[in-house]
């Protein structure tokens, strides 16, 4: 079957893909700077030191590490008016991720503008930061996690499902169904940097490891997916 070239667009994932660094870092760095809900952040490492433990010593798998510490993370803003959290997003790209955007990644970004693709953040973390970022950015959108948001406050919930691994796929067929089909998978492409996206690669024609982990990169080697920047 013949793919439809006009109907390529990208697809970046944030944390470890496009930016060095992950949201939680960011988020943390801004708790700490500005002194800001120090509880609910203290709060938030003893909670998840001990997951992490366990997840170090493989008593934990990758992908439910990961569901508990994206979900639980919007904790630290839980009763922040969404006005207040405006500027905690404003602040974390301005200050965390803006810096540290991966130069291989803005220089792919540049070239498929150039191709005239669409461009598309797709990422476990936050609607109201991706929103924000797409725009700095200059990108066309983007699929990201929800926050609940009650009263005109964030509850510190996010609305299901996370968008990881399979939850992403499901976020990502929705998107699709919403844009008419004027997106062709088989001729897009998906950069990545874990393991725990797999399941979103193998739906592109051009999926694109970044930075992976140790087992994508291990994965990605043995099928022939293209790779960016070293584990």
């Amino acid at each position: 079957m013949k793919h439809r070239v006009d109907k390529a667009a990208a697809f970046i994932d944030l944390d470890g893909t496009l930016c060095e660094i992950y949201l939680w870092q960011g988020l943390f760095a801004h708790h700490l700077q500005n002194r800001f809900k120090r509880s609910a952040l203290y709060s938030f490492i003893a909670v998840h030191f001990p997951i992490w433990l366990l997840y170090e010593v493989k008593l934990l798998s990758k992908d439910v590490f990961y569901r508990l510490h994206a979900t639980n993370l919007a904790w630290l803003v839980r009763g922040v008016s969404v006005t207040r959290a405006d500027r905690i997003w404003d602040w974390v790209i301005e200050h965390q991720i803006t810096p540290r955007l991966r130069p291989e990644m803005l220089a792919s970004i540049e070239g498929h503008k150039i191709e005239g693709h669409k461009i598309f953040l797709i990422s476990g973390s936050y609607m109201p930061v991706l929103e924000k970022l797409v725009t700095v950015m200059e990108l066309d959108g983007t699929i990201a996690t929800p926050l609940e948001v009650k009263d005109g406050r964030y509850t510190g919930r996010i609305v299901p499902p996370l968008n990881v691994g399979h939850g992403k796929a499901e976020r990502l067929k929705q998107f699709l169904e919403d844009h008419d089909k004027e997106i062709d998978l088989s001729a897009s492409y998906f950069y990545n940097d874990s393991i725990v996206d797999v399941p979103v690669m193998e739906l592109f024609g051009h999926p694109i490891a970044v930075y992976p982990d140790k087992e994508l990169a291990a994965l990605a080697k043995s099928i022939g997916w293209p790779m960016i920047g070293d584990t």
